[in-house]
């Protein structure tokens, strides 16, 4: 059975598993060349974690940095629905007062 990790509509699979067990601080080359060919997934598409990265000089201190990092850096496509909100169909107008 696969491990999943899923955060924010974005699919990190395996990968997840490995950051976790990861010596931090590691910089975004480093986990590039260590785990670069682990594909993230969403709702768009996929791209490995080496392209995601490929653009970052940075150092991430946690695992839990480089999942943002990432979140950060994926394709509008992860999103998913675009304008979506489950709060209801509009916004107060500006006119409306609250007392």
């Amino acid at each position: 059975m696969t491990d999943t990790h899923r955060e924010q509509g974005v699919e990190f699979g395996e990968l997840a598993g490995h950051l976790d067990g990861h010596d931090y601080p590691a910089t975004t080359r480093e986990l590039a060349d260590t785990f670069g060919e682990f594909e993230i997934t969403y709702a768009g598409g996929s791209e490995t974690l080496a392209a995601l990265l490929a653009p970052i000089d940075d150092t991430c201190d946690s695992a839990a940095e480089v999942r943002q990092v990432v979140l950060n850096t994926v394709a509008g496509e992860a999103v998913g629905r675009k304008g979506y909100t489950d709060r209801g169909a509009f916004a107060s107008a500006p006119n409306d007062v609250s007392f």
